[in-house]
């Protein structure tokens, strides 16, 4: 059964590889016509990098679903202006996708190479912002969040359950988490200590942990700060931002042709 799976596996990967360079021309085409204000263009792009990031992570590429869910972010977070800077940050992404085309591309080595530049991309994409990554499963306290945290100086994203923030985390590098110890799925000590034990790019990402709940937590969890749920959380939680080191700004680079 586990040969007969593995083959099965092998041989979705094997058509899946051969509809890739394909694929990116489309996700070439989909960015250009976003850039020209296409009508639908901003759906059609998302569905086809939604499509191939599950389609990847299915056939056991999980490099693609890393790409395709930080350009997914990236898409997301342009929607609005998405002009020619924007356009060619988008097509360095796909120019990644393509790397993983042969089979060198996928190899240890070749992987952790496209990590770092996907690290670049973001750093460039951030414009020196800090980006922060807010897990709060009340409504009301996720608006606010988003409305007194969110300046020129930070991108701030909010998810409401754990288990979602893990897997986010575990694909999309963030400078800092704020995390609620109260989740309705994964709660947060469960979500710190696999990303703590995951060798990914946010294993020691500082942490803020938001509760209502005065038991104390273990020092191995490395939290930088356990705040309560009070009139001084706002204010505290941009002490802690601000504290960040910035990021530089990356250079921009004129597009080349695709």
């Amino acid at each position: 059964m586990n040969s007969d799976f593995e083959l099965l596996l092998a041989e979705l990967m094997a058509e899946f590889l051969d509809e890739l360079p394909s694929r990116c021309n489309d996700l070439e085409q989909a960015v250009f016509a976003l850039e020209t204000q296409q009508a639908g263009a901003f759906d059609e792009l998302f569905r086809q990098v939604h499509s191939l990031k599950g389609t990847g992570g299915g056939v056991g590429i999980p490099i693609i679903t890393t790409v395709c869910h930080q350009l997914e972010s990236f898409i997301a977070e342009c929607k609005q202006h998405f002009d020619h800077a924007a356009a060619s940050t988008a097509l360095a992404f796909v120019d990644l996708l393509r790397k993983t085309h042969a089979p060198e591309g996928r190899e240890p080595t070749a992987v952790a190479e496209i990590e770092q530049a996907l690290d670049q991309l973001r750093v460039k994409s951030l414009r020196g912002r800090t980006s922060v990554l807010l897990v709060e499963p009340s409504q009301t306290l996720r608006n606010l969040y988003e409305k007194e945290l969110a300046s020129a100086a930070t991108q701030v994203k909010v998810l409401k359950g754990g288990l979602d923030a893990l897997q986010r985390l575990l694909q999309e590098p963030f400078d800092l988490l704020v995390i609620s110890r109260e989740l309705p799925d994964l709660n947060a000590l469960a979500v710190v200590a696999a990303l703590r034990e995951a060798r990914c790019r946010n294993s020691e990402i500082p942490v803020v942990l938001v509760s209502s709940n005065a038991a104390p937590v273990a020092a191995s969890f490395g939290f930088r700060a356990t705040l309560g749920r009070n009139v001084n959380l706002i204010p505290e939680l941009n002490r802690h931002i601000a504290s960040l080191e910035p990021k530089p700004a990356a250079k921009t680079h004129k597009r080349g042709s695709h």
